[in-house]
């Protein structure tokens, strides 16, 4: 089986490193679009889940590209993917490659409703 088969193309926000300017942070973004199987995580996976998060919306997707989680450390955001109308922050991304499928496993929690960037260019709202 090809995980290619259920794929679909969907937008990702990549950051670069924040910066602080007159007193704001901000971090150049460029958007692209990958193709990724992305899929709501099922009851099984949120229970594993710490008790707080559960309430969040959360997504898993794959792919054949490794997506950035925020790493605070070196001040780059986490990369976004816009499914279904609104932005999801990666959480994580790993390497699955126990089989000849090999492919990246990300998960996206939904942001909160107050700090959901302007839709990609060309997105319907």
């Amino acid at each position: 089986m090809n995980i290619g088969l259920f794929k679909k193309p969907y937008v990702v926000r990549r950051h670069g490193k924040q910066a602080i300017t007159a007193g704001y942070a901000s971090a150049p973004y460029d958007d692209m679009v990958q193709t990724l199987n992305v899929q709501r995580l099922n009851p099984d996976e949120l229970q594993a889940k710490p008790e707080g998060s559960r309430s969040v919306a959360m997504l898993k997707s794959f792919g054949h590209e490794r997506l950035t989680a925020a790493n605070d450390y070196d001040g780059v955001p986490a990369d976004l993917l816009y499914y279904r109308g609104l932005w999801y922050e990666c959480t994580s991304s790993f390497l699955l490659d126990n089989t000849p499928l090999g492919h990246y496993r990300s998960e996206f929690a939904l942001l909160p409703e107050c700090d959901q960037p302007k839709p990609p260019k060309g997105a319907s709202v």
